[in-house]
């Protein structure tokens, strides 16, 4: 079975020296000096310096770190002396192994590494669904997807439709044209437009859904409100782009929102942002409440935190999931948290990429 976005390629020299001597868990600095990279040492009175170069080998039965957009090469495999493949990344963050991303292979790593785990999503997604069946309100529920990127959130939703409730993603929209690409190979029936939400009209948004949207979800880009990304978002417009958000959903009225970041974002204390969302919701009519959840607590093989928000009228219908997996034995005999390396090892091998002569 081959699997999309699964290629690896030979290693040698110094790089391959330094993946032979990592043990499991072990990182960089667990290496013999000589095998560090240069930009890991710190050197100098001050020790000034340091772990620039990231390495880091999965365990089989520990979760890993958070994936990200752009240090791939961060993941050693669990057993063999290469870093892991776009595919093995995409099965951290839960991504269904048909599924496939389209562009360069930075354009790959950035859509896999900045996604809603799926698994997350689904779980949130549930609780979602036990809303709208506390409002007797049943049957099939219209998405629309800002920020849509590869399509995490909206799987989750479409992971967690049931018997009585179909989520249903009818419009999509990025401004990137990889994403475009990746969408519309996997899910057409999402609608896609590539298109900038300061430019989008509302109008348009439900023209194509049929109608108002039942929830409108998505969250605006994450770097500006990461820690990666330094904390600028009072100076990056990107970190405004929620109020564009804002606005869609003031003129669609959606019962439900649930819009979400990377953690960190409640740490940007001096922006005020927290208060600022709540403030922007409340504005137009709607009570909000976020919560930090773990993915890992979800039965994703991987310690990435995500903040989510949640909007609507009638909030006191909705809570948060409870955790379903835990990292230690429990008295509720929930599962024991997913292994990256567990996970991964159940793939098939990937192909290699030929040596360009």
């Amino acid at each position: 079975m081959k699997l999309p976005n699964h290629e690896t390629r030979e290693y040698k020299g110094i790089v391959l020296e330094r993946m032979k001597h990592l043990p499991p868990g072990g990182k960089m600095g667990d290496l013999p000096k000589e095998l560090q990279h240069e930009s890991f040492l710190r050197t100098g009175a001050k020790k000034t310096g340091g772990p620039n170069m990231r390495l880091l080998r999965l365990e089989k039965n520990e979760p890993s770190l958070t994936v990200t957009a752009y240090i791939f090469n961060k993941f050693v495999h669990p057993t063999e002396d290469r870093y892991i493949t776009p595919r093995e990344a995409a099965v951290l963050q839960d991504f269904p192994l048909d599924y496939e991303f389209k562009g360069t292979l930075g354009q790959v790593h950035k859509q896999i590494g900045n996604a809603v785990p799926v698994g997350l999503a689904r779980e949130l997604a549930k609780e979602v669904a036990n809303y709208f069946e506390r409002l007797n309100k049943v049957g099939t529920l219209k998405i629309a997807s800002y920020f849509t990127g590869a399509g995490g959130l909206d799987l989750g939703f479409e992971q967690a439709s049931n018997d009585k409730i179909k989520f249903e993603t009818c419009f999509s929209s990025d401004i990137e044209k990889h994403t475009e690409f990746t969408i519309n190979t996997n899910r057409p029936e999402w609608n896609f437009i590539r298109a900038d939400i300061t430019e989008l009209a509302p109008e348009t948004v439900k023209e194509i859904v049929g109608s108002n949207p039942d929830i409108i979800i998505g969250g605006p880009p994450c770097q500006p409100f990461s820690v990666a990304g330094k904390q600028k978002a009072t100076k990056d417009p990107l970190g405004t782009l929620y109020r564009d958000y804002i606005r869609h959903i003031e003129i669609l009225r959606p019962e439900m929102v649930v819009m979400e970041n990377v953690y960190g974002l409640a740490q940007v204390k001096s922006a005020n942002m927290i208060e600022e969302i709540y403030k922007s919701f409340n504005e137009i009519g709607y009570d909000v409440i976020h919560k930090e959840l773990l993915a890992a607590d979800y039965g994703v093989p991987q310690k990435r935190r995500r903040l989510f928000f949640v909007a609507a009228k009638n909030l006191e219908l909705f809570k948060y999931p409870l955790p379903t997996h835990s990292k230690e034995s429990n008295i509720l005999g929930l599962p024991l948290y997913k292994g990256a390396g567990e996970e991964i090892l159940k793939l098939p091998k990937p192909s290699v990429k030929p040596e360009k002569n």
